[in-house]
């Protein structure tokens, strides 16, 4: 990722060093909203926050009403906070404005992008094709190994667009498309058609043939939120308001589904 000199803190690229135990705890909570680990609409308590990261109330608190500023976590006034609901609305416009600022961010790289970034494209794709072969992980764990180089291999495509505003949008959606994703769909094996997308997509990037790696990026966003709006509906990912409204012929799934609780209901048909 370049580094900026300007505009926002983003926290794409390696792992970074917290440097104190707010960020820290922010990061920890984050990470357990987007993956699940609190239940959508759950109500959030310091005491039991304390407990779990083994800090004070002030390091909580920052994280909560930073986590609100991200919508990540609703406050509720004077009955504290609870982790924001999952709404199909939300996702539509999520999906919408991924579809927008991404494609923008990658057609900016590939104008711009030189030999350096060229190479960071692809070993970031070599390194998520060799976890998308790894075996013998407990789901969570295969989820979040999954989840951080899928993530990288995005970035890297982006991080020539030279705008850290830009890419820290981008960030902020793509955090909450992966909260619908895992709320929705388990990881028990990588399909090798998301493998393929992502191949096309860099294979596009790196011939500096913006139209269509933008339109395969489009394709492959709207892909995965038309599969998370079909489990959550219940529905076949064909019979989706998303599919529908972008005309969409077929709906490729980005790992297998798997029911992950009777509250959350599975697919009426997989997809693949």
């Amino acid at each position: 990722m370049d580094d900026f000199e300007w505009g926002p803190t983003l926290r794409v690229g390696p792992a970074k060093t917290h440097k104190t135990l707010t960020e820290e705890t922010l990061a920890r909570l984050r990470r357990d909203i987007v993956s699940g680990a609190f239940e959508a609409g759950q109500k959030v308590k310091s005491e039991d926050l304390k407990k779990r990261y083994q800090v004070g109330t002030s390091p909580i608190r920052e994280a909560l009403f930073q986590l609100v500023s991200e919508g990540l976590v609703r406050s509720d006034g004077q009955r504290g906070f609870r982790v924001a609901e999952l709404r199909q609305e939300e996702l539509l416009d999520i999906t919408d404005w991924r579809a927008r600022l991404e494609c923008e961010a990658l057609r900016r790289a590939i104008a711009t992008g030189d030999m350096e970034w060229e190479a960071r494209a692809v070993a970031a794709f070599h390194r998520l094709k060799r976890v998308e072969g790894q075996s013998g992980l407990d789901p969570t764990e295969a989820a979040d190994l999954w989840e951080d180089h899928h993530r990288a291999f995005h970035f890297a495509l982006y991080s020539a667009c030279g705008s850290p505003w830009l890419l820290r949008f981008c960030e902020l959606l793509i955090q909450h498309g992966e909260r619908y994703r895992r709320a929705y769909i388990a990881y028990p094996r990588i399909s090798s058609s998301i493998t393929a997308e992502h191949q096309a997509i860099m294979d596009a990037a790196m011939a500096r043939d913006a139209e269509k790696a933008a339109a395969l990026l489009e394709k492959h966003i709207r892909h995965a939120a038309d599969l998370a709006l079909a489990h959550a509906t219940g529905r076949s990912a064909l019979g989706t308001p998303l599919a529908k409204r972008r005309g969409a012929s077929s709906a490729k799934t980005e790992r297998e589904p798997k029911e992950k609780a009777p509250r959350k209901p599975k697919a009426s048909q997989r997809t693949a």
